[in-house]
């Protein structure tokens, strides 16, 4: 087990089925299913809660009664809140319209922006920390890497032409901009830095890609009855950073999160699931 800090926020999904994603001017027919822990970087989080890692995110949380049960549901999860920024204003919300394919579309709900770059509390004893996910240098100050100096730092994919430093770079390939994505290793290089080691782009039912300095892995994706594609990628990368964790290499570690991505879609939430254990890394 190893102690994992992720910088980012933590959202509450509200569910609505449809029969099919509505096109301009439609008018449908939607079931709420209610709400349910959410966010990117939370899904991460509990991803690797879920694979017996000690947990904590830092990031901002609203002042209403939301907030709270976002946090309970949280620590339930096994992923600690101590550190998480009080802002005065509603915990942000997602509506998430699923269709009978279990595609989705989100919509972020309203609410004020948190100010950029957060303030950020006491962090984390360095020398503890094994790894560190950061939702994005938009919104947490580019000195985390340096605070963390020893530990994996993950980013996901930089917004624009500012510092990014990261070890490892993962997201969907809608996250990259289209002109990284010819050359995604030097690309990302020129805001990340000498530390970067690997850019990994996910490819849904495609697979995934990890470019380093001196070439590239390919994993195909695996078979799955998609229920719900929401938090997949954050499925695919709790299970990728687990793996490095554990000491497998890039190639390996992707083969963990397309197995984490797959049992992410079969299941109607958007934390990931249990923790796949019938897949041989060794």
């Amino acid at each position: 087990m190893a102690d994992v800090v992720v910088f980012g926020t933590v959202v509450a999904d509200v569910v609505l089925r449809v029969a099919a994603l509505p096109r301009p001017g439609d008018q449908i027919r939607a079931e709420p299913l209610g709400w349910r822990l959410g966010g990117g970087s939370a899904n991460v989080a509990c991803g690797l809660a879920a694979a017996s890692h000690n947990v904590e995110l830092i990031g901002p949380v609203g002042t209403d009664s939301m907030a709270e049960e976002l946090l309970a549901e949280l620590e339930r999860r096994g992923v600690h809140t101590p550190r998480c920024i009080r802002m005065s204003t509603v915990s942000p919300r997602a509506l998430i319209l699923l269709d009978a394919r279990g595609e989705r579309t989100i919509l972020i709900l309203g609410g004020e922006r948190w100010p950029e770059p957060l303030p950020l509390p006491d962090l984390p004893q360095a020398s503890d920390v094994a790894s560190v996910y950061v939702e994005s240098y938009e919104r947490f100050p580019t000195t985390i890497g340096d605070r963390f100096p020893e530990a994996l730092l993950i980013a996901t994919p930089p917004t624009g032409d500012g510092t990014w430093p990261a070890d490892i770079i993962v997201g969907s390939e809608r996250q990259y901009a289209k002109d990284g994505l010819a050359t995604p290793y030097e690309s990302a290089r020129v805001v990340a830095g000498a530390r970067l080691k690997w850019v990994v782009v996910t490819r849904g039912v495609h697979g995934a890609d990890a470019y380093g300095p001196e070439g590239s892995y390919h994993v195909a994706g695996r078979r799955a009855r998609q229920v719900d594609a929401t938090g997949a990628g954050d499925a695919f990368a709790a299970g990728l950073i687990a793996a490095l964790l554990a000491g497998h290499g890039i190639r390996d570690a992707m083969q963990r999160g397309a197995a984490q991505g797959a049992a992410a879609v079969e299941v109607l939430q958007s934390v990931p699931p249990d923790w796949v254990e019938s897949i041989d890394l060794a």
